[in-house]
């Protein structure tokens, strides 16, 4: 069957205008995927970022955790410490009151120390006693003395008693003057401990010794001048020790 040529041109029209049809539809198409993919790609980024934003805040939230661990251990220690400091207040407080009572009581005993070491001298073989006198004297004064520590007046006490301890315990010699008879003379002193204290003139005429009985000087005779002359060589290092034969007044029943 022939086709006329009009309607061959007809029909050509109709084709056109239904290729361009076709044409405008994927045209259309074309354009709604990629609006589509544009949307995808934002929704895309917006999920990145909602993704790292969610990331960080986990691991925000991660190293709040840790620091909360940490200020939790951290708040048991200072507990434990603010516990020990509290008891160790407890036990300062506790023994600062003591240290006070101590220290009510310590004050007049060490003022009973020194009147019994002067009572102490004043009964005791008479040597050395300006010597001996002034310390207990300059005990008295460091006891009244506000800015000295009750621990160094106390050890100021102590080895004022240790000093009378020694001198049982050593021989010394030394010069002084002493009264004899209406008048006085320098003499040489020689203590033996507390044993025996002798006295021996300058010249070496004039002996004596100490008699605690009687609390006096009791004149010796020449047997004895030899061995207090040796023994205040021996008291100076002079000579070497040895057997003295010197007299020592033994008490009496």
């Amino acid at each position: 069957m022939m086709i006329s040529p009009a309607k061959f041109g007809v029909l050509l029209m109709l084709l056109l205008a239904a290729c361009a049809a076709q044409a405008d539809k994927a045209d259309r198409v074309i354009e709604g995927e990629k609006a589509n993919t544009k949307l995808a790609a934002d929704s895309q980024q917006r999920i990145n970022k909602i993704s790292d934003k969610t990331q960080q805040l986990f691991q925000n939230f991660q190293l709040e955790l840790k620091r909360i661990d940490d200020l939790t251990l951290y708040n048991q220690q200072m507990k434990g410490q603010i516990s020990r400091q509290m008891t160790s207040i407890t036990d300062t407080t506790q023994a600062i009151d003591e240290v006070a009572i101590v220290e009510r009581q310590l004050s007049p005993l060490l003022h009973r120390m020194v009147d019994s070491l002067s009572t102490f001298i004043k009964l005791d073989v008479p040597f050395l006693l300006d010597e001996r006198f002034e310390r207990v004297a300059f005990l008295r004064h460091t006891l009244d003395r506000t800015d000295v520590t009750l621990a160094e007046k106390f050890r100021q006490v102590i080895e004022a008693y240790n000093v009378e301890v020694e001198y049982g315990n050593t021989i010394e010699s030394y010069r002084g003057n002493l009264n004899l008879g209406d008048r006085s003379r320098e003499v040489e002193f020689l203590r033996i401990g507390r044993v025996a204290l002798l006295y021996q003139s300058l010249d070496g005429n004039d002996l004596g010794a100490w008699n605690s009985d009687t609390h006096r000087w009791q004149p010796l005779d020449g047997r004895y001048r030899r061995d207090i002359r040796l023994g205040l060589k021996v008291a100076k290092k002079q000579a070497a020790p040895e057997l003295l034969l010197l007299p020592v007044l033994a008490p009496e029943s």
